[in-house]
């Protein structure tokens, strides 16, 4: 993609550790210390559009980061956020944010949201309906 900063601005030296289909870099506006962002190395808008065997891939390198700052840091989990189709960033291809989380972060302190209102009933008959 022409305007994505991901297929173009990504910097051999940026890059922490990488994967078959995946790179790992730091965010470049951190929530926290440690924020990591995984990005697919092809330019995939949702995650609907990768393909299975790929996304194996990423859950394998997702877990060999979470084990690493478990292991090594006092974290007590890491927080993994994705977006995917008309909410991803402008100017991005898919990726996900890993934000360490630690004792007393207060990380859901200033979390203000409006709530939107959906017929729940919809939604449980939906994924009641989903092949298992």
């Amino acid at each position: 993609m022409q305007h994505c900063i991901f297929c173009h601005n990504i910097i051999e030296d940026q890059i922490l550790t990488e994967s078959d289909h995946f790179f790992v870099v730091f965010d470049i506006d951190p929530i926290q210390k440690g924020h990591l962002i995984i990005i697919s190395k092809t330019h995939y808008t949702d995650i609907r559009q990768i393909p299975n065997e790929i996304l194996l891939d990423l859950i394998t390198i997702e877990k060999k980061i979470i084990t690493i700052f478990e292991y090594y840091f006092e974290t007590l989990g890491i927080r993994i956020i994705q977006n995917n189709g008309k909410i991803m960033d402008k100017g991005t291809h898919f990726h996900i944010h890993l934000i360490p989380r630690y004792k007393n972060d207060n990380f859901w302190d200033n979390q203000k949201i409006n709530l939107k209102h959906i017929d729940i009933s919809l939604l449980k008959e939906k994924l009641n309906n989903i092949q298992r």
